[in-house]
């Protein structure tokens, strides 16, 4: 007999806005605070869902959105009505910025009145660092969270707050600094919802042409060279293990998602007629909410080097749905595919120093779509292994089935909603116990050190994310067969597809090129080998850039 239900211990922050997955730039935010309020819904075991609101058309449209999704009663309390909270417990905020509302908590006299938690989405814009630093400055305390959705974001968002403690203690004497509490929790997902579909799959694999015997390799999401995971990578891999396919598969990529413009549609298309000309590609442009298009899939790829990435859905979903996953070893997705098991994570390597890209972005010289750009053109994702892991998979039915089946399984452990909801649960009712157990209001302890601490360098901020980093110590070498001059012939012309290198003015000339190139003719050398010659404003330029061509698989780790 199932538990009586129990008042709220949560509230939510709502506006239309975070929780809208009809709108036609869907990004990750609005599916994951759309599912979240579904899992609250369906899942908290509360008698009511309860909301602060800003607006009366805030509040109706809470409860229109509660209301189709299920039975519950839901009670908008009135931003004017803060105070309200204190019969809550806990204000559940769409992201990482705790600051002004725990200064509102203050003037209401009582800090231990309720908990504040907030979430990460991306933490690579200025204003989401900007958020998280100021819960060390306002009244930010023991019982309130920031929770993280992998433990790659943790590292970054723990990174953050140290060197910014370390300023704090030089300029001001601080003798403690406190932030809030880190616990990582991750995206949830209808395990239910997405439990594979044998009718879809047939009706979508008839849809798309696709036979009995046919691999079908789903990348599902936003279609952005610069903001998502750069496509060339997957397409030279996937290219490749195809054409090794056992004889009578047919392997074909189905792009599902949506081009922010002609741009990012033009690159796509370029670049797998450059590199995979031999690919077949099946488009489904802007699908439906809810999409069942994964049933037609074998397998689920996403090779993310993206620092505004900090989790990834879409694999999750993948996981849920019973499909193996080849994914980049990068951010969320550290956490989420088991390698080996559930599918492959393919290393990557983040180059540096980008000091610069921080300062510019920082500056307004550059925007935050050529600040993310310019970092992701620095990371390398292993083509070579994601290669070998797509033809594993492409060449082994019964691989894919096991890892499907694990993947499914791994996914109901850990992903479905109703144990996420059980972990926030767990997270306030803990927060709840700290702040009864607290007298009064802190201040808070300190850490770390960086010149422009709330504007670090990105490859120390997000050391975390890749597999490794490339150092002057790292050996590289030519691909089997090329020369300098052919490798700079082929960067040169990979770096003019459209997105083939969205920052260009990022990479050396072509006589550095040439000459960085030339230290590899008799075998491998190290990076400060290859670098050695130049001066030093042109040499860590150069450094960095070799990420770029480690990327595009026109040079290999040794």
């Amino acid at each position: 007999m199932p538990a009586p239900p129990t008042p709220p211990g949560a509230a939510l922050l709502y506006a239309p806005d975070g929780y809208d997955t009809s709108r036609p730039r869907l990004m990750g935010r609005h599916a994951a605070g759309e599912g979240f309020l579904t899992g609250l819904v369906r899942h908290a075991g509360f008698d009511r869902i309860v909301a602060l609101t800003k607006t009366e058309a805030a509040a109706a449209a809470f409860r229109r959105h509660v209301a189709a999704l299920g039975s519950l009663p839901a009670e908008a309390i009135p931003d004017a009505q803060y105070h309200r909270l204190a019969e809550i417990g806990c204000l559940l905020l769409p992201g990482p910025g705790l600051g002004p509302f725990a200064w509102r908590r203050r003037r209401l006299g009582e800090a231990t009145a309720f908990s504040l938690v907030g979430v990460t989405h991306t933490i690579s814009s200025t204003g989401a660092m900007d958020s998280i630093l100021e819960s060390l400055v306002a009244p930010v305390q023991p019982w309130d969270a920031i929770v993280c959705t992998s433990s790659a974001v943790r590292s970054a968002v723990l990174r953050l707050l140290e060197m910014q403690g370390a300023y704090l203690k030089q300029r001001l004497g601080a003798t403690r600094i406190e932030g809030p509490a880190l616990p990582v929790i991750p995206l949830g997902v209808d395990c239910a919802a997405l439990a594979p579909d044998a009718a879809a799959r047939a009706e979508w694999r008839a849809k798309l042409g696709l036979g009995p015997q046919d691999v079908a390799v789903l990348h599902h999401g936003r279609l952005s060279f610069h903001a998502k995971g750069h496509p060339l990578p997957m397409f030279l891999a996937l290219g490749r293990a195809a054409a090794r396919a056992p004889a009578g598969a047919k392997v074909v990529l189905i792009l599902s998602g949506w081009f922010a413009d002609e741009t990012q549609r033009r690159a796509f298309s370029e670049q797998a007629c450059a590199v995979a000309p031999g690919l077949e590609i099946r488009l489904v442009e802007r699908p439906e909410t809810g999409t069942t298009l994964r049933n037609a899939a074998d397998l689920f790829t996403l090779l993310s080097d993206n620092i505004q990435e900090s989790f990834g859905l879409a694999p999750v979903e993948a996981l849920a749905a019973g499909l193996p996953v080849v994914g980049s070893d990068w951010d969320g997705l550290k956490d989420t595919v088991q390698h080996g098991v559930t599918g492959f994570r393919c290393p990557t390597t983040l180059a540096g120093p980008m000091t610069d890209l921080a300062d510019r972005h920082d500056t307004g010289q550059d925007s935050y779509d050529s600040f993310i750009a310019g970092v992701a053109q620095m990371t390398a994702v292993d083509v070579p292994a994601a290669e070998a892991a797509y033809g594993a998979l492409i060449a082994d039915a019964g691989l894919r089935a096991r890892m499907g089946q694990a993947a499914r399984a791994d996914a109901l452990a850990r992903f479905d909603w109703p144990v996420v909801i059980d972990r926030w649960r767990t997270l306030w009712e803990e927060l709840a116990r700290i702040r009864r157990g607290a007298r009064a209001e802190r201040a808070a302890p300190r850490r770390g050190e960086e010149r422009l601490p709330h504007r670090p360098d990105p490859t120390i901020l997000f050391a975390a994310y890749p597999t490794r980093r490339l150092v002057p110590e790292t050996r590289l070498a030519l691909l089997p067969g090329e020369t300098a001059a052919s490798t700079v012939k082929r960067a040169l012309a990979l770096a003019n597809l459209t997105g083939g290198a969205p920052r260009k003015d990022l990479l050396p000339s072509a006589e550095t090129l040439t000459l960085i190139c030339a230290a590899l003719e008799e075998g491998p050398a190290t990076a400060a080998r290859m670098v050695a010659e130049l001066p030093a404003t042109r040499a860590w330029r150069a450094h960095r850039a070799m990420a770029w061509l480690l990327k595009m698989d026109l040079l290999r780790l040794e």
